[in-house]
């Protein structure tokens, strides 16, 4: 049984590794249609809404949902996004895992 849990922690790490190697898919368009759950993806745009929630922000950036645990986004202006794709209540939307305002 332990052999299998250390098996498993090795593989896991292994996995978590490669995500780190792997370079994130670039979009230019304004949706994550044809994307896939748990993708890598960064892009760049001008914020058009931020939400406040009670763990972070709900940002709108050129129509794509983007949720941040952050406090410094203002609408208006540009930034460059680094995320995964992750599905919640039916629709795609980018869990971002770097934001970087752009001056």
């Amino acid at each position: 049984m332990r052999r299998f849990a250390l098996i498993a922690a090795i593989v896991g790490i292994g996995v978590l590794l490669g995500l780190l190697i792997i370079e994130p898919t670039r979009i230019d368009g304004n949706s994550l249609d044809g994307l896939i759950d748990g993708q890598a993806i960064s892009f760049e745009g001008t914020v058009d809404e931020v939400r406040e929630l009670r763990s972070g922000s709900l940002i709108v950036i050129d129509d794509v949902r983007v949720y941040c645990e952050c406090r410094n986004v203002r609408a208006g202006q540009r930034v460059r996004v680094q995320g995964v794709v992750e599905e919640f209540d039916g629709n795609l939307r980018l869990r971002a895992l770097i934001l970087n305002v752009i001056e």
